[in-house]
């Protein structure tokens, strides 16, 4: 077991106990693992099977057919796929957690004789289906202490790739390099996989928001941004830091670098119970825009940026989501029409409490194709001083992202081993 049972029986009795409000007596929740699917072509091939998280957290287990079902009378119940003999010889047997043989499911079902039966695992916009998701979701938000442990243990895996890095980065190398530099040291320091493609991006490339590691060479002077993290079991970081070719940073580099800093830090300070997720961000978004005015950038005020949207030539994306069980994890409510604030649409628009993993990750761009873009022009006229913008073409962009604990003592960077 990755977690353990104390770990697991304490979700499922607070998970239990937020679904009594809302579930009836007749009512059974359903978790499912999921199937593995086939490769195409593969015959006896499948791809890598990662369970479906609502699974995992609540089970502990990694089988795939696995269900977990609750009911008030009931409570919970799981139904495991016993170990075959194919799986002994093939692939040395896997651990399996207590429960009833899954074969006994579809009978126990059936007995239940259930008025509403609730798939957690298969989306659905139905209202009562939504009303058990979220407050089974709202539970799942809240890291307990062994989750919080893991991402700590994965914040030290990453730091290795990162601390390869401070020797890596140098004029000449490539992107490509770079990636395969910090991936390997960070396989060794007992990362399984990553949770998503390792974002490299040199000079003007570091305005991509997701960019791929490319051949372009590191050149004198240019700046790298590297945003890419570790996984155990699903669980990850999600970092961002930025490396000077020459281990230097210019006054160029340094005044953004410094500015997108500042934003962060006083982000991160809002991360208590109680605030809402969409002031964490117009935080970074005020802080950022004040900084494009000092630069000659911007020629509207602070609150005319933010109102008008014109910070998110700049900025045109959230301040961050949540993290820890996937990069993406949970995130917030249902939500069919997102809000945009400052022009950004966010992952989660709701009040943080006790236990959010939150990535705070500000980051100001110069990106060719907002600032040619001739929508964007006509958008925001006379708000932008596009002369002094395209000076910056050649910079690209900075982001820092660490991964933030929400807690009532005030918020805990998860990730402050790597340095920044």
């Amino acid at each position: 077991m990755i977690f353990s049972s104390v770990a697991i029986t304490e979700r499922k009795r607070r998970t239990a106990l937020a679904l009594n409000t809302v579930l009836k007596e007749e009512d059974t929740i359903i978790v499912y693992s999921g199937t593995p699917i086939q490769k195409p072509g593969g015959h006896d091939q499948n791809y890598y099977f990662l369970p479906h998280p609502d699974y995992f957290w609540i089970s502990g287990s990694r089988r795939p057919y696995g269900v977990s079902a609750y009911s008030k009378t009931d409570g919970w119940i799981d139904f495991v796929l016993p170990v075959t003999r194919e799986e002994r010889i093939w692939e040395g047997g896997a651990t399996v957690i207590p429960g009833k043989d899954l074969a006994e499911f579809s009978s126990w079902l059936e007995k239940r004789n259930a008025k509403r039966v609730f798939n957690l695992t298969q989306e659905s916009d139905e209202v009562e289906w939504l009303q058990m998701k979220e407050t089974f979701s709202r539970e799942r938000r809240r890291k307990d202490a062994e989750e919080v442990e893991l991402v700590r243990r994965l914040a030290g895996i990453a730091n290795a790739g990162y601390q390869k890095l401070k020797t890596s980065v140098r004029p000449g190398i490539s992107e490509r390099q770079i990636q395969l530099d910090y991936e390997t040291a960070v396989l060794y320091a007992g990362s399984e996989k990553f949770p998503y493609d390792s974002i490299v991006g040199t000079g003007s490339n570091s305005a991509t928001l997701h960019a791929i590691p490319t051949a372009r060479i590191v050149k004198e002077g240019e700046h790298v941004l590297i945003d890419a993290g570790a996984d155990l079991h699903d669980y990850c970081v999600d970092i961002t830091r930025i490396f000077p070719a020459n281990g230097q940073r210019s006054e160029r580099l340094k005044s953004i670098y410094d500015l997108v800093l500042k934003a962060q830090l006083e982000s991160i300070a809002m991360c208590v119970p109680g605030t809402s997720w969409k002031e964490v961000h117009l935080k970074s978004a005020r802080v950022m825009a004040q900084g494009l005015i000092d630069l000659g950038i911007l020629k509207v005020s602070v609150e005319e940026a933010i109102q008008n949207n014109t910070i998110s030539v700049f900025f045109p994306h959230g301040v961050g989501h949540m993290v820890g069980l996937r990069v993406r994890d949970v995130g917030g409510p249902y939500n069919p029409q997102p809000k945009k604030y400052a022009g950004a649409r966010l992952r989660v628009d709701m009040s943080l409490e006790e236990n959010h993993l939150m990535t705070i990750e500000p980051g100001l761009y110069f990106i060719e194709a907002l600032i040619h873009d001739a929508e964007t022009r006509r958008t925001f006229g006379d708000q932008v001083n596009w002369p002094e913008a395209e000076k910056w073409l050649d910079f690209g962009g900075v982001r820092i992202e660490d991964d933030i604990l929400v807690t009532s003592r005030g918020p805990d960077n998860l990730t402050s081993v790597v340095e920044k």
